[in-house]
């Protein structure tokens, strides 16, 4: 029993670890709405999603078919790994970037937000998660 309350609360501190690096993200750019990090079969490790009007389930499938479907394109088309996909809309972006074998990592940003600061802060947050994910 003990070794088993070990381990939840060894999760739950990874977990906690996983939020706070996507709270300093969005603190670092005021431009992020909501981010994400979502497993590449479209499940939810860690989100910030405005709780209003967001399925996390739905944005987690959508962003990992996206980030799916994009490295089929670029491998199909002999243009190597994929770094990350930029959906652009009439209100805003959607950036996904791969931050593993298993985890991409989201983030959706209002519109006219600067890419250059969002990569910025999406590749330190990305260099996080790796070392996270490879202590799992």
């Amino acid at each position: 029993m003990k070794r088993v309350l070990e381990e939840i609360g060894s999760r739950r501190r990874w977990s906690e670890e996983l939020d706070k690096i996507l709270e300093d993200m969005e603190t670092s750019d005021s431009e992020i709405e909501a981010s994400a990090i979502v497993s590449t079969d479209g499940f939810v490790i860690s989100a910030t999603l405005p709780k209003k009007g967001a399925d996390e389930e739905l944005i987690a499938a959508m962003g990992a078919a996206i980030l799916n479907i994009s490295s089929r394109a670029l491998r199909e088309l002999a243009r190597g790994e994929l770094i990350k996909v930029i959906v652009s809309g009439s209100k805003g972006d959607i950036t996904i970037m791969d931050v593993g074998k298993e985890a991409v990592l989201l983030a959706i940003t209002k519109l006219g937000a600067s890419i250059g600061l969002l990569l910025v802060e999406m590749m330190n947050a990305k260099e996080k998660i790796q070392s996270l994910l490879d202590t799992v």
